[in-house]
């Protein structure tokens, strides 16, 4: 957080600006679920749409 009533410092802006500025790579990244094989969660929500679409025909049909 900055902090509005000090004044900026051009001599620690400068050594930032020195830094290098290169992207982080894909082992930097944290997973976005937390890690872990994500097959399980797709097999979940297909089972859940076809059931989704399963009952939506049935109330249509009957």
């Amino acid at each position: 957080m900055s902090n509005p009533d000090l004044s900026p410092d051009s001599e620690a802006q400068a050594d930032w600006e020195k830094l290098p500025k290169n992207s982080p790579s894909r082992h930097a990244l944290p997973p976005m679920t937390g890690g872990g094989n994500m097959l399980w969660l797709w097999v979940i929500l297909l089972i859940m749409a076809i059931l989704i679409i399963f009952g939506l025909l049935q109330g249509r049909m009957g």
